[in-house]
């Protein structure tokens, strides 16, 4: 598994400042979590781990963070 390096919203929030905090911590505990998904001892493991990072990633948006929940997925394939 590879790791991803997951950019950082940054700018004011108009959700106020209890939103932005907790919208910080959310992205923090999902590196971790993506880090964890990379280094899982099997495959089932890392299954359970990518469910759980997909429920983050849902209560991300509802914090109103802007990403996607698998960089790269909609680039079109390199040219042959």
């Amino acid at each position: 598994m590879t790791t991803v390096q997951l950019p950082r919203q940054t700018g004011p929030s108009m959700l106020g400042a209890e939103v932005d905090a907790q919208r910080t911590r959310l992205v923090a505990l999902r590196e971790r979590l993506v880090a964890e998904q990379a280094g899982a001892v099997s495959p089932a493991v890392a299954r359970a781990l990518e469910t759980a990072d997909a429920y983050l990633f849902l209560a991300l948006g509802y914090l109103g963070h802007t990403d996607e929940l698998f960089p790269g997925e909609l680039e079109p394939p390199p040219a042959p």
